[in-house]
C-alpha cells in the first residue's frame, strides 16, 4: 500500500498485474487514500492455477486480499476485466466495498455493446505472439490514435513494465473463458455502494454505451465520459483522472 487515508483498492484488466498502473495516478491518489494493488491470480508475482480464473473467483480473491491486509472494507476502482470483478465484489460480498469506480467496463453476457471486430481481433489473436508482438497489437484499440501518435516512448515504457512479469497465456485464455461466462445485468441493482461510472469516448475496446447501460442499472450510479480518451484512459491522463476519482470519493453527495 502506498499513501495514508482511507483504504482504496485498485483491480487491474485482462493480462495487467498490479504494478502496471501508471505512477501518476498512484502518486495522485496517493495523496488522499492509502492505494492497494495487487497481482491477481495468474498475473505477476502471484500463483498460476491451470484453471479457475473465472469473475466470482477473482471478485472472492479480492474480498481475501482485502481482508488478509486486516480491513473489513475498502473503496473499490476496478479497469476493464478488473471492473467485471468489481461488480462481483460489489455484489457478492457488499460489506466489502465502501464506494465503487467502475472504469471502461461492461455488464457482460445479455449486456454487452460489442466492439467492432478488428477492435476483438486484436486482443483475441495473441496466444502465438510474443509479449512485445502482442501488446503493439493492442495499442491501437487500448490507446486513442492521437495519444498513440504523440506519446510512443511512454506507450513502449509501460509496454515493458507491464511484460517484465509477463502473465502466461493459459492464464489469459481462462481470464477471457471466465469474462464470456460473466453477466451482472439482471444483479446489478443490488449493488449498495455508491458508484461512479467512467468511460473514455473513445474507447474502441469496450464502447461507452457499456458505461452508459451499467450506470443505468445501479440505483444512483453516477456517469462521467471523458473527453478523447480511449480505453486506457487512465494511463493517458493519470492525473486528470485521479483527481477525477478523489473528488467522487471524498464527497458527500
Amino acid at each position: 500500500m502506498v499513501g495514508e487515508g482511507p483504504p482504496l483498492c485498485l483491480i487491474n484488466g485482462f493480462r495487467l498485474h498490479g504494478r502496471a498502473w501508471p505512477t501518476a495516478f498512484l502518486r495522485g491518489l496517493a495523496t488522499r487514500f492509502s492505494v492497494l494493488t495487487y497481482d491477481s491470480r495468474g498475473t505477476g508475482l502471484s500463483d498460476k492455477p491451470i484453471d479457475d480464473y473465472g469473475m466470482a473467483t477473482l471478485a472472492r480473491d479480492a474480498a481475501g486480499v482485502i481482508s488478509a491486509i486486516g480491513l473489513s472494507s475498502a473503496h473499490v476502482l476496478g479497469f476493464s476485466m478488473g471492473g467485471a470483478v468489481a461488480q462481483e465484489l460489489a455484489i457478492r460480498y457488499p460489506s466489502c466495498v465502501d464506494r465503487l469506480v467502475l472504469f471502461a467496463t461492461y455488464a457482460g453476457v445479455g449486456f454487452t455493446i460489442p466492439a467492432a471486430w478488428d477492435a476483438q481481433r486484436r486482443l483475441l489473436d495473441v496466444d502465438n505472439l510474443s509479449p512485445e508482438d502482442a501488446a503493439r497489437q493492442v495499442w491501437p484499440v487500448t490507446y486513442s490514435t492521437e495519444f498513440l501518435r504523440r506519446n510512443q516512448p511512454f506507450v513502449e515504457a509501460q509496454m515493458h513494465r507491464e511484460i517484465a512479469t509477463p502473465t502466461p497465456d493459459h492464464v489469459a485464455r481462462g481470464q477471457r473463458a471466465g469474462l464470456r461466462r460473466f453477466s451482472s445485468g439482471l444483479r446489478l441493482w443490488q449493488v449498495r455502494a455508491r458508484t461512479l461510472v467512467l468511460t473514455g469516448d473513445e474507447d474502441q475496446l469496450i464502447p461507452p454505451g457499456n458505461s452508459r447501460l451499467i450506470a443505468s442499472m445501479i440505483p444512483g450510479a453516477r456517469l462521467e465520459s471523458l473527453s478523447d480518451l480511449g480505453h486506457r484512459a487512465i494511463w493517458e491522463a493519470p492525473e486528470e483522472i485521479a483527481d477525477l476519482v478523489i473528488e467522487f470519493l471524498e464527497s458527500s453527495k
